[in-house]
């Protein structure tokens, strides 16, 4: 797994090339949107990028941009680099896709668990969830409710990580899996986050024992706007 870490500082982006080798990952130390552009084309492997938004120089949302609309790059992971944490950003940067953040300033160690996380998710990362995931707080007990349309049967489960993409739930008592095939469409998944009530239609991407994972089809400007807020509580800390 190769990397792009763009980045201004000559110290920094070496920091975090060490630290993605620590893990197995190489990183390909780069300093704004032009040098990043050079290996993307000419590097066919880069499957990730950490990138600094906030240095005017490195042109890091341009670049972001870039990656999310085209067509070759966009499989690619981002993680972004930033002292921003307001809901807005949080909530644009949901929308664009990004699998993580590294909150400023860089400190080696903060940011070697956060990457370490990063890259945990990454692993049993489905191609139909792209966007930050974040954990309900353990003593939350988020449960999600739905029926399939081959089945009158009520199903629940315990959420254990939601995005702006999507959901996974450890299922309580899980059925046949012919009724939840990957592919089968949810009309209407039932949740409270913050004590508001969420019904999006869902498709399932995943389906391993009694975990059940959906791709959202469909939220409100509301449900994203409820959802960020959600989301943004826990990236932010």
């Amino acid at each position: 797994m190769n990397f792009l870490v763009v980045e201004s500082s000559k110290s920094i982006r070496e920091s975090l090339c060490y630290i993605l080798l620590s893990f197995g990952v190489k990183g390909i130390p780069v300093k704004n949107y032009r040098e990043a552009l050079e290996h993307l084309n000419n590097n066919k492997q880069i499957s990730g990028v950490i990138v600094d938004i906030d240095n005017k120089d490195v042109e890091g949302l341009k670049l972001v941009t870039y990656l999310r609309e085209s067509e070759k790059t966009k499989e690619i992971k981002v993680i972004v680099h930033t002292v921003k944490t307001n809901k807005d950003f949080v909530i644009k940067m949901a929308e664009l896709g990004i699998v993580g953040y590294l909150l400023k300033p860089f400190e080696e160690k903060q940011s070697y668990e956060k990457i370490k996380k990063i890259l945990g998710n990454l692993e049993d990362h489905h191609a139909g969830r792209k966007h930050i995931r974040v954990k309900p707080n353990p003593d939350e007990m988020l449960e999600l409710h739905f029926r399939a349309p081959s089945s009158q049967k009520l199903i629940s489960g315990k959420i254990i990580d939601i995005s702006m993409g999507g959901v996974a739930v450890e299922m309580f008592n899980p059925p046949k899996n012919e009724i939840l095939e990957r592919g089968v469409k949810i009309p209407s998944l039932n949740f409270v986050l913050n004590s508001r009530q969420f019904s999006p239609a869902g498709e399932i991407v995943l389906n391993k024992g009694s975990i059940l994972a959906f791709k959202f089809i469909e939220l409100s400007r509301e449900d994203k706007n409820n959802l960020a807020r959600f989301i943004f509580k826990r990236v932010s800390q």
